[in-house]
């Protein structure tokens, strides 16, 4: 089998042959990446496109452990509102049920290092008091198949939030009710 697949989204269903690791997917409406783990399965728009003679095809999400409880969100923006001055990092992982961890790291007011964990589901960082927003080097550093969100405006009674998902470089925003529920 192959790293990369290449399929066709015809009316009569996927053709081609699919990837090990993802597969990118012409439609009627454009080019998508789909891939999945035992955590995630997504597919994301690449480029927008107009291709006659195909179906379309539409971006999902989909959480196989189900959502994210909202009380790991509110425990989340706790912790990080309460060092609003600097950048943190948190990770949403699956050990048999959605835990909040924190790994080593070291944050500065204008950005964060971290090591990653294993199996982990949901990148979460903060941006302390500047708003949310996805940076370059985010864009950079957020290569994996998860998702990923970044809180800012720590300092007020209503922080900023920002969720996309991610797979291998490609990413769509997501709502918040998607991951959480």
């Amino acid at each position: 089998m192959k790293p990369v697949g290449y399929l066709l989204n015809t009316r009569e269903g996927l053709s081609g042959e699919p990837g090990a690791f993802y597969d990118y997917i012409l439609a009627s409406n454009g080019l998508f990446v789909r891939a999945g783990n035992p955590l995630l399965a997504a597919t994301v728009l690449v480029a927008p496109a107009e291709i006659r003679g195909l179906a379309p095809m539409a971006e999902r999400v989909e959480l196989t452990q189900g959502k994210v409880p909202w009380a790991l969100y509110n425990l989340a923006t706790e912790v990080l509102a309460a060092d609003p001055l600097r950048e943190h990092y948190l990770a949403v992982t699956w050990e048999g049920a959605y835990r909040l961890r924190a790994s080593a790291q070291d944050g500065t007011p204008g950005g964060v290092s971290y090591e990653r964990l294993p199996a982990t589901v949901l990148d979460i960082h903060s941006h302390g008091t500047m708003r949310a927003f996805f940076s370059g080097t985010d864009d950079r550093d957020e290569l994996g198949l998860r998702l990923y969100m970044v809180i800012g405006r720590l300092d007020t009674l209503l922080p900023e939030v920002k969720l996309r998902v991610g797979v291998y470089g490609y990413f769509a925003p997501i709502n918040i009710e998607e991951v959480f529920g």
